[in-house]
């Protein structure tokens, strides 16, 4: 797995174990990290392990082989790593000490996972578990060096989607992202984006909208088309992966809240400025493992204690433009070179956990 082990002999099978949440953006950002390996070790089976059915999304995108589904703890997973026979394990969940500890007796050869005090005995590979680095990344460095996993791009797998996707009608679009499936703290409100895209509407006669909607915000395709910002806008309604990776090469930037299509933007290098909720005091650290770091300046947080619906939109609108200001060319397509990131004011450090 990591560069040591190349020198070896080559994993035949490799067992992931992915994190232990079942929404779309948790699962979105294992994508590098599993294209990274197939690109190492293309003979290889990949198996993701995961207590959640909502993984096999990751199979049918072509970036496992399968879904193992555990539904016990110790004994069930040993019992399942056993059947797959991997050469090799990657454990992405941080904080399970009996997953550490069915890994680390279940003979497979090569075991990667992060840094705690059991990690000495269970892996043979193990890094800092870093959430001051967006966790695309912190994925990578279980395989790679940190410094390259930090520098490394994170759209490879989006381009070869987006190559056989249907090309983007628009170029220079600013796309909208108001969806949130985890919970109302995440989700910005309608009003709000309808509001913000009206402000940067009467800023610049020639900027257009790409709304991206998945099945919850569907209906939000009416309002659109009943607003002031209608005859700029275009709705993407539930697209697939690829079409939202096409849309991320070819849009000029990209606003929305902390979802999962924001990732697919982010991970195509599309700039993004997110904005998100302090409701619990958590934001900083939310900030630096969601967002990566070029995007970080640009996030738009509510204050300690408050709702997302607290952030205004004149607020969201500044960073938006600034943002566009400096913002670099849309790629003229998914096979072209992606454009280096603007260089925004990253947030403050956040301690490792």
């Amino acid at each position: 797995m990591s560069g040591a082990h190349e020198a070896g002999r080559r994993p035949d099978r490799i067992a992931v174990f992915v994190e232990n949440r079942p929404f779309f953006g948790a699962l979105i950002v294992h994508l590098p990290l599993l294209h990274a390996l197939r690109t190492r070790h293309p003979a290889a089976r990949v198996a993701l392990f995961s207590p959640f059915e909502e993984a096999a999304q990751l199979v049918d995108l072509g970036a496992a082989d399968q879904l193992v589904r555990y539904t016990g703890r110790f004994a069930d997973v040993r019992a399942r790593l056993a059947r797959f026979a991997p050469d090799a394990a990657i454990v992405l969940r941080p904080a399970s000490r009996w997953l550490d500890l069915a890994v680390a007796t279940s003979g497979t050869r090569e075991r990667a996972g992060f840094d705690s005090w059991l990690a000495p005995l269970a892996y043979t590979r193990r890094v800092p578990h870093d959430t001051s680095i967006y966790r695309p990344r912190k994925y990578l460095t279980l395989i790679e060096r940190r410094e390259d996993a930090l520098a490394a791009p994170l759209d490879p797998w989006f381009r070869l989607a987006a190559a056989v996707a249907p090309d983007a009608r628009e170029r220079g679009e600013l796309a909208i992202l108001p969806g949130g499936g985890a919970g109302d703290f995440k989700r910005w409100g309608a009003g709000h984006f309808l509001e913000l895209a009206a402000q940067l509407a009467a800023d610049d006669a020639s900027l257009r909208f790409a709304w991206v909607l998945g099945p919850q915000e569907a209906a939000l395709a009416a309002r659109i088309a009943a607003s002031p910002v209608a005859e700029r806008s275009r709705c993407v309604v539930a697209r697939p992966v690829a079409e939202l990776a096409a849309l991320a090469f070819s849009a000029r930037g990209a606003v929305g809240n902390d979802c999962g299509p924001g990732h697919v933007f982010q991970m195509c290098g599309c700039p993004f400025a997110c904005v998100m909720s302090d409701h619990d005091g958590e934001a900083k650290l939310r900030v630096a493992e969601w967002i990566d770091a070029p995007w970080r300046g640009l996030a738009s947080v509510s204050a300690p204690g408050r709702p997302i619906a607290d952030v205004a939109p004149e607020v969201v609108a500044a960073n938006v433009r600034r943002m566009l200001a400096t913002a670099p060319e849309p790629t003229a397509g998914p096979d072209a070179t992606a454009p280096a990131a603007a260089s925004f004011e990253a947030a403050p450090p956040v301690k490792t956990r």
